[in-house]
């Protein structure tokens, strides 16, 4: 099952995990108890594990929406953060914590006070029974000299102390804003059905690496003549270069890398050539810093499931990360017969939302 879903902004960086601790349990792995079929001599034994600490889990990301500085109406700048307990409750789900104070320190002193809102404001899909608090700062809900000092580049701070007196900190350096190179960040582009589309942008200093996501709407009655069914629309797909110095992506043939166990066979090898004609997307770019990075890596050979390297210090775990986001929209167009493809795709600027600087 795939972790939290987390309700980032562009992209939704559905790939945060959950960190799951389990509490006591009883396990009988004797020797014995696994020669049990064929020793009927054996006897077998309990061993009960020690209890668990009961920690709190931060995961919490700032993203700073652009094109700057006059974003779309549905931007989603500024920071959330979602927290919750190492050990398991009665019913498998992990623990709440509420009342929570949480802030970030800003460039200058200055502290903006996160609120406490429904789970739904962090994370879209949860595990079964699963729980938390979430706690958020929305550009819309904030003076505008906090968004003058939260901005790519800067170094945050955060502090959280709960209820119950734990404190937790950390600190993430924004990575610094980046251009799309192929492409009108905050634009409407047009580009041939059926025909890949590369992307390719300029490093962002401080990224560690990247994440693109493609929104795709329409495909299930585009494909349903070719015999294709698809169930989501629109079709979310995400795609990953943890590297600073990979600076490029393929569209749509190179999304769904975290997606792959999850779709069809058929529909991933038709989007090995592009969408139909039609089809509208919604891609992102994210430039993620090192803290998250790191807390959402694979790692060489690990056996025991995902390695996470935590960012966060004092009464819990967890990672405090950033983002800086460049999108774009797309429509997938037909060309006149005898038409040759154009050199890129053709894009104009949206009303409300900024051109590229």
């Amino acid at each position: 099952m795939r972790g939290w879903g987390w309700r980032g902004g562009r992209p939704h960086l559905r790939a945060v995990p959950r960190p799951g601790a389990s509490g006591p349990a009883l396990f009988p792995l004797t020797l014995c108890a696994l020669t049990a079929f064929a020793l009927t001599s054996c006897e077998l034994s309990e061993t009960t594990t020690t209890q668990g600490l009961d920690r709190v889990v931060v995961e919490a990301l700032i993203e700073i929406d652009t094109p700057e500085p006059v974003p779309d109406p549905g931007s989603r700048t500024g920071v959330s953060v979602f927290l919750h307990r190492t050990l398991e409750g009665p019913d498998g789900a992990s623990q709440p914590v509420d009342g929570a104070r949480v802030e970030l320190v800003l460039p200058g002193g200055a502290r903006l006070g996160l609120e406490q809102v429904a789970i739904d404001g962090c994370v879209t899909e949860l595990p079964a029974a699963g729980t938390g608090s979430c706690y958020v700062a929305w550009r819309p809900g904030a003076p505008p000299a906090v968004w003058g000092a939260l901005a790519p580049g800067a170094r945050v701070e955060l502090d959280i102390e709960t209820q119950r007196g734990e404190r937790l900190t950390s600190v993430t350096r924004i990575p610094q804003s980046f251009e799309l190179r192929s492409v009108l960040a905050g634009g409407r582009c047009a580009h041939p059905a059926d025909v890949p589309l590369p992307l390719e942008w300029g490093a962002a200093e401080g990224a560690w690496g990247y994440l693109a996501e493609a929104a795709i709407a329409g495909l299930p009655e585009a494909l349903a003549p070719e015999g294709i069914e698809v169930d989501d629309d629109p079709l979310v797909l995400t795609g990953v270069a943890v590297s600073s110095a990979d600076t490029t992506i393929v569209f749509p043939s190179e999304f769904g890398v975290f997606d792959r166990f999850d779709l069809e066979r058929d529909l991933a090898v038709r989007l090995q050539v592009g969408v139909p004609v039609g089809i509208e997307s919604r891609v992102s770019i994210a430039a993620v810093d090192r803290n998250y990075v790191n807390w959402v890596r694979g790692g060489n050979f690990n056996p025991s499931g995902q390695v996470r390297v935590p960012s966060v210090q004092g009464d819990g775990t967890g990672f405090f990360g950033s983002t800086v986001v460049r999108w774009f929209d797309l429509q997938a167009v037909e060309l006149e017969a005898g038409t040759p493809p154009p050199d890129g795709p053709i894009c104009v600027v949206q009303a409300g939302a900024g051109a590229q600087p």
